[in-house]
């Protein structure tokens, strides 16, 4: 099956579909196109009853693509649906998946993604809400607001340019450089942020947490039993608080920098405490430094 509709104004683009996939590209163009396939001869019956509409609501145009659900049947797991839809660039997304991936190509506006085990991809996001039992988020990078609420799932961002709030589980955290404020809470995952140019909380229970660089603002790092790792770049004025019960605590470099801070200079201010994990401070990754 394949639509396409004459979308010339703002579009939101609204998925839902359990198994199979689903694609979105953003192109250049007026016109939005849904194409559905079915992956094995018994989705073919979903595909026949799929809901695939365009309809003008609040100055914007909504494209709706509905997989239906087949309730008590075993074999639904393996009758997916490939999803794929090309919409103008910046246009709005919102998915609701199950085992299903998600693929987010080309440069999106606001999307909001819900999966059970699937994992989500994107390039480009002015915002971005994932929640997910399971799946992994791979995002390239968001302008705006990242957030995410994970169980398991594994969380892998180069630039969060407006923040993040991140809460998971077992799933381990990596974001290579955030912009504005950050707030991050995990249990059992490792949480590895990068160049660091804003306020930043992380909590963390048993996993560890390592900063490479920071530029400017606070960070306030708190774990039970995972070590510590911040890195400072150069040419900041320091203030540093941390604690440990039963860890270690030590610095590569001097911990009050006075005269740094009377020029004006940029200035950081850590706060680390730990019952039994180790905390160290650094010297920043030069490749981080700003």
């Amino acid at each position: 099956m394949e639509q396409t509709f004459a979308t010339a104004g703002r579009v939101l683009v609204v998925v839902e579909n359990e198994v199979g996939l689903v694609a979105i590209t953003a192109r250049e163009g007026d016109t939005t196109r849904v194409a559905l396939t079915a992956e094995t001869p018994g989705a073919e019956e979903l595909v026949e009853r799929a809901v695939v509409e365009c309809r003008p609501a609040g100055g914007h145009d909504i494209v709706l693509v509905k997989i239906p659900r087949l309730h008590g049947m075993k074999f639904i797991r393996r009758n997916g649906v490939a999803v794929r839809v090309d919409v103008p660039l910046g246009s709005d997304v919102k998915v609701t998946a199950a085992s299903a991936p998600v693929e987010l190509n080309g440069s999106i506006g606001a999307a909001n993604v819900k999966t059970a085990s699937g994992d989500v991809t994107a390039d480009e996001v002015t915002d971005l809400r994932v929640k997910t039992a399971s799946g992994d988020l791979e995002v390239e990078a968001v302008r705006g607001q990242l957030r995410l609420h994970s169980a398991s799932g594994d969380l892998r961002c180069v630039r969060a340019e407006g923040g993040a709030s991140v809460t998971t589980a077992a799933g381990d955290v990596e974001i290579g450089s955030i912009g504005e404020r950050a707030e991050v809470r995990a249990t059992s995952g490792d949480v590895r942020l990068g160049d660091v140019s804003g306020d930043v909380t992380v909590v963390a229970v048993s996993g560890d947490v390592n900063v490479l660089s920071i530029a400017c603002g606070s960070v306030h790092a708190r774990s039970v039993s995972g070590a510590i790792a911040l890195g400072v770049a150069r040419g900041v004025a320091l203030r540093v608080d941390a604690e440990s019960m039963s860890g270690t605590v030590d610095s590569d470099i001097p911990l009050s920098d006075g005269p740094e801070a009377e020029r004006g200079g940029p200035k950081v201010v850590l706060t680390a405490s730990s019952v039994s994990g180790d905390i160290h401070v650094r010297r920043g990754v030069e490749a981080f430094v700003r």
